[in-house]
């Protein structure tokens, strides 16, 4: 697809990542979108713990360093994607490495499936060598998204479904 790049989190990040934020629900489907419902101000803020997160600086208790990237298509940026540099226990039991997410706008129209094939390109500098990621069973879209990146079913929990792949 021209035109879709991945953008690194910036603290000076402006107005269309917040709007695009707003547009993705605080939770769903498992992934927790933190700077949904937050004031302008508030998200600059926000945007300078993540950039720290990134780093490993200011991180919560049983959080890992992570990196957050737009989708951008063209300008405008449409999705998100989270990579968590190495999983605790508690992500290799219940997550994975990536958390992702398409604002509703921009949904089923494939971007999904580009947003997981770029975002393992960087999974790969990172030298995540087996990408574990997670999604819940009833959400079948991404389940087919995971299969169609290559990833193959390694667990099922109660609700979740774990996948695996090499890099």
């Amino acid at each position: 697809m021209n035109g879709l790049y991945l953008r690194q989190l910036s603290p000076t990040d402006g107005r269309d990542v917040y709007d695009m934020l707003q547009a993705i629900p605080a939770e769903e489907n498992g992934l927790n979108n933190d700077a949904h419902g937050l004031t302008y101000k508030e998200y600059q803020a926000w945007l300078l713990r993540c950039d720290g997160h990134s780093r490993g600086e200011g991180l919560p208790a049983d959080w890992v360093p992570m990196t957050s990237y737009w989708l951008c298509l063209d300008n405008t940026p449409v999705g998100l994607a989270h990579i968590r540099h190495f999983l605790n226990d508690n992500l290799e039991a219940n997550g994975g490495h990536i958390g992702y997410a398409i604002a509703s706008a921009f949904r089923g129209q494939g971007y999904g499936n580009e947003l997981l094939r770029l975002i393992l390109e960087k999974c790969g500098k990172l030298d995540i060598g087996t990408v574990q990621i997670s999604a819940n069973q009833d959400n079948l879209p991404s389940n087919r998204m995971i299969l169609h990146n290559g990833f193959t079913l390694y667990r099922q929990t109660e609700r979740k479904n774990l996948y695996r792949k090499e890099l």
